[in-house]
């Protein structure tokens, strides 16, 4: 985002993050390790978290579209930068220009690359991605092995590797994704009959390596877990040992006066005391519909009795001092007292990540190493 002059900030663990990759290495074993980092690092900030990424000895960084491999490229990230899902004609370009791995899934795709590879007397670095059930994208698995061997032997084409997507959040899920999974392996063994080179296979995502399915592949792409995000629910998986990346949300106080009873609106009711905090739905807030929202004011958590673009206003009748300019933790840990990512979901109805791609980009991030001090 652009420079702010407001101190409405949002500051993000690094220590935290290389916990996560630390759990993640670990459960991989000797598999890679590629990052997802698309949608802006799941809200994290794609450029302030690869650039961590990359420090703690990630190769490879999976983004969402160019755009944002380009917003890589421009900040001097020079890790390998691969593609999820498909590229436009007009991207092409920039696709070659900055050495990205494309994905490619159809015979379009492939035409399109090899002949601008050709062109350009150089070879494209793609992957390929198998449809295993999921219905997103993919070449279908029944077509899945006579396309591979095409692009293996195509003129102006590398093939990099061979993935899929199986996420799942239940342990019934969990079945699905590897019934599906013994389909992606029977495919990779095909190949492996008709003497097709693969250098690199994946895939498992954040579900199968939390829920430490068997794995054939080389490789694995987390997303949600290096964020301390985990897809799956109570009960499956590795939980307990993922880290929450925010450190802190916090807004400024903007006023604190009496409740507004007189005239019914947000106050707090009664004598009370209420206060304006400046952050709001414009900064990616989103209204309780389950219970009260809270927030920090004072060590103390506090309601929430209002929601509107630019303010939230709070009950601050039980904080012992509250003065304009002071912080307020909408997300944060003072004392006893703590407010989480978990929090927000729970009171907005939605997943954590839904919290974090509505907060995503509106605020600046701040990095923050807690080993460091």
């Amino acid at each position: 985002m652009t420079e702010s002059v407001r101190s409405v900030a949002m500051d993000v663990d690094l220590s935290a993050l290389r916990h996560n990759l630390a759990v993640v290495r670990e459960l991989s074993q000797d598999r890679e390790v590629i990052a997802s980092i698309k949608a802006n690092a799941y809200g994290f900030g794609a450029v302030g978290v690869s650039r961590a990424l990359v420090d703690a000895g990630v190769r490879k960084l999976w983004t969402g579209n160019v755009d944002e491999a380009i917003a890589l490229r421009d900040a001097g990230i020079d890790a390998e930068i691969l593609l999820f899902g498909g590229i436009e004609p007009q991207q092409v370009a920039d696709v070659l220009r900055h050495d990205f791995q494309p994905t490619i899934f159809d015979e379009v795709g492939l035409d399109m690359l090899a002949a601008a590879g050709t062109a350009a007397g150089r070879r494209v670095p793609v992957w390929v991605k198998i449809d295993a059930g999921l219905g997103r994208f993919g070449v279908a698995l029944g077509e899945a092995a006579d396309f591979v061997e095409q692009v293996a032997r195509r003129d102006g084409i590398d093939l990099r590797g061979v993935y899929s997507h199986l996420p799942f959040g239940s342990a019934d899920g969990a079945n699905w994704a590897s019934e599906r999974s013994a389909r992606f392996n029977a495919v990779i063994d095909d190949l492996g009959a008709r003497g097709v080179a693969i250098p690199m296979t994946q895939l498992w995502g954040s579900s199968g390596v939390l829920a430490g399915l068997p794995d054939a592949s080389s490789a694995v792409c987390v997303g949600h877990a290096l964020f301390g995000l985990s897809p799956l629910e109570a009960g499956v998986g590795v939980h307990s040992e993922l880290r929450p990346l925010i450190r802190s949300l916090s807004a400024p106080i903007l006023q604190v006066g009496g409740s507004g009873a007189e005239g019914g609106g947000y106050g707090a009711g009664g004598n009370g005391l209420a206060a304006t905090l400046g952050i709001g739905l414009a900064d990616g807030i989103a209204k309780a519909k389950h219970g009260q929202a809270e927030v920090i004011i004072g060590g103390r958590r506090v309601p929430v009795r209002g929601f509107t673009l630019e303010y939230l206003m709070v009950d601050a009748s039980d904080v012992a001092s509250a003065e304009p300019f002071d912080a307020a933790l909408i997300i944060g840990t003072a004392g006893d007292a703590s407010v989480t990512l978990d929090d927000w979901a729970k009171w907005t109805g939605v997943s954590p990540l839904e919290v974090m791609m509505a907060l995503s980009d509106r605020m600046p991030v701040r990095y923050v190493d807690a080993l460091e001090g």
